[in-house]
């Protein structure tokens, strides 16, 4: 009875219990209710930091796997640029104008210049000037290698050319060096000594020494006579050259020239006279002369004190249409011709129109060129030895003009002054010696690679003033001569004759035969002593004075008052011996 009484009590204490807590509970339901909702705000606000961060995380995972793009795109660019060649430094100077190259020498660039300050007075100006002064070339040029291969050069005279024409007419344009070459090693050949090359554009033909010579390294201040009456000058054309050791060859097909007087023949003047009105002839325009010429040469001797070069070059010139309005220089030979001192402007010398010129025939459609020479060729020999400080040079030159009889004849009948028959001959030489006082050698300056054949850079300087030196000093003679006349009258007697049959005892007849029995276009020669002084690299200083040791009148166009224009030329050249004195002060970089 008592363990059941003890039960009892253990279970109404137990129940007692119970009811208390539920009690207690029920009353502390609303706190709980109010914690419940705090902890659910709790939740939603981490829930919406987690996604924030999940969405920053993303974020920074895209903008890392850009960046790493990025770096590995700039990486592999970084990996192909190494992986090319790297680009060759480039070499600048100012020593000789501006000049740069790369470190393969596979392109250079320089740019130079010269400036030509000319003056000079005469004794007898004749036909020319007492004195005069003046810039002869203020020339600016660009020029150089590119591929390893090509080679350029264009040259631009801003000088012009004042004198050296008839009248005083200036030529076309300044233009002078314009061309672009090639010497690739596909045009290499077993006996040069590098490839062969080509050469297009303006640039002076392959025609004797003197006249390729640039005007640098000239040792007299003007060319010979004979060179400027018969030498080639720059043409417009294409040409082939090569090299070796101790010898040079070039030849090409050339045209019109920058420095004619017309670069084109007369618009409405056909190719040929003869062409009567009534075939329904219609004019069409001239055509333009050309030519070929080529130039060979070989030093046995070639060292660095001691030089023997000799070289031979030839001119076949086909003049078309073409008249002395638009090749002056081979159909009126010698018309710039200004006894070796150019700045004095004093033409002794000319021949007439030897293509006749354009002309009417009774019967015959308007002007129409008389197309009088067939052709004209010319040659050169050539010949400059040196030893030690001591040089000589020297050169022929021959000129054979071919022309049509009949075709002279028609044109003395229409009324042109067409003196001669068949052909001319027209010849000049010139042979000069220089001694260096101060031992500069000149075989030191030879240059068989030059592109327009073998020829003489500047003598290399032994004591320039820029060193304490006096720089290099020379003293030259030279003896000159030109002979344009071809027939039985010349000179004195040829004014004398045609004085008595047209005066003293008129004879129409004897006067028309003498006066056109030949060509006569003067002689001259001339005796000039010079002194060269090169004080540095760049400058040349250069004083000479030439006597005209004879001078035959010549008896041309422009010596009967052509257009109303006073005689140039006249009989009272014969027997005069003028003195000219020129100077120049040059800078070329």
């Amino acid at each position: 009875m008592k363990f059941l009484g003890w039960k009892c009590g253990v279970a109404t204490s137990a129940l007692a219990v119970v009811l208390s807590a539920t009690a207690a509970n029920a009353a502390s339901s609303e706190s709980i209710e109010a914690r419940l909702r705090v902890l659910e705000a709790e939740i939603a606000k981490l829930r919406r930091e987690a996604r924030q961060a999940k969405s920053e995380a993303k974020q920074a995972a895209q903008s890392a796997q850009s960046s790493a793009a990025k770096a590995a795109a700039a990486q592999a660019s970084a990996v192909q640029v190494s992986a090319q060649p790297p680009v060759p430094p480039v070499l600048t100077t100012f020593r000789n104008g501006l000049f740069v190259e790369t470190a393969d020498k596979a392109y250079n660039f320089k740019v130079g210049g010269r400036l030509q300050f000319d003056g000079g007075g005469a004794t007898q100006p004749l036909n020319g000037w007492s004195n005069q002064a003046g810039v002869r070339q203020v020339r600016l040029e660009v020029e150089g290698k590119a591929a390893q291969y090509l080679f350029y050069k264009l040259q631009y005279d801003f000088a012009g050319s004042q004198y050296g024409t008839p009248f005083n007419a200036p030529v076309q344009g300044g233009i002078r060096d314009f061309y672009l070459g090639v010497q690739h090693p596909l045009l290499a050949l077993p006996f040069t000594k590098d490839p062969a090359f080509i050469h297009v554009g303006s640039y002076f033909e392959p025609f004797t020494l003197e006249f390729t010579t640039s005007s640098r390294y000239r040792d007299f201040i003007e060319r010979a006579m004979a060179i400027e009456a018969i030498g080639a000058s720059r043409h417009l054309g294409a040409a082939i050259g090569a090299y070796g050791e101790n010898w040079s060859a070039k030849g090409g097909a050339f045209t019109t020239s920058f420095e004619d007087l017309n670069t084109n023949p007369a618009v409405g003047t056909p190719p040929l006279i003869g062409i009567p009105a009534k075939a329904g002839w219609v004019s069409t325009g001239g055509s333009q002369y050309y030519e070929f010429t080529g130039r060979l040469t070989y030093a046995p001797i070639m060292t660095q004190h001691d030089l023997l070069h000799v070289g031979v070059s030839g001119r076949y010139h086909q003049p078309n249409s073409a008249t002395g309005l638009s090749d002056d220089r081979v159909l009126r030979v010698g018309n710039r011709i200004r006894s070796e001192a150019y700045i004095l402007n004093q033409g002794l010398l000319g021949t007439p129109d030897l293509s006749c010129g354009s002309i009417i025939l009774p019967g015959w459609t308007s002007a129409a060129s008389a197309h009088c020479v067939n052709n004209v060729e010319a040659f050169d020999i050539e010949l400059s030895a040196a030893h030690g400080p001591l040089s000589l040079q020297a050169e022929y030159l021959g000129q054979q003009v071919n022309r049509n009889p009949t075709k002279v004849a028609l044109a003395r009948m229409a009324g042109a002054f067409a003196p001669g028959g068949a052909s001319q001959y027209f010849s000049g030489f010139y042979v000069y010696g220089q001694w260096y006082l101060t031992g500069e050698e000149r075989a030191a300056a030879y240059d068989v690679t030059n592109k327009l054949g073998a020829n003489f850079n500047q003598v290399p300087i032994k004591n320039p003033v820029s060193t304490g030196g006096i720089g290099a000093i020379g003293l030259a003679a030279r003896y000159s001569a030109l002979n344009l006349n071809s027939g039985p009258y010349s000179g004195s007697s040829l004014y004398n004759m045609l004085a008595y049959t047209t005066l003293i005892a008129p004879n129409h007849a004897a006067a028309a035969y003498i006066a056109n029995a030949g060509v006569v276009g003067g002689r001259q020669q001339n005796v000039t002593m010079g002194i060269n002084w090169y004080p540095d690299n760049g400058f040349h200083l250069q004083f000479n004075w030439i006597h005209v040791l004879r001078a035959s009148a010549p008896f041309n166009d422009y010596a009967l008052f052509a257009a109303g224009v006073p005689s140039r030329q006249g009989a009272y050249f014969n027997g005069a011996h003028p003195d000219l004195f020129e100077a120049r002060a040059q800078v070329y970089w």
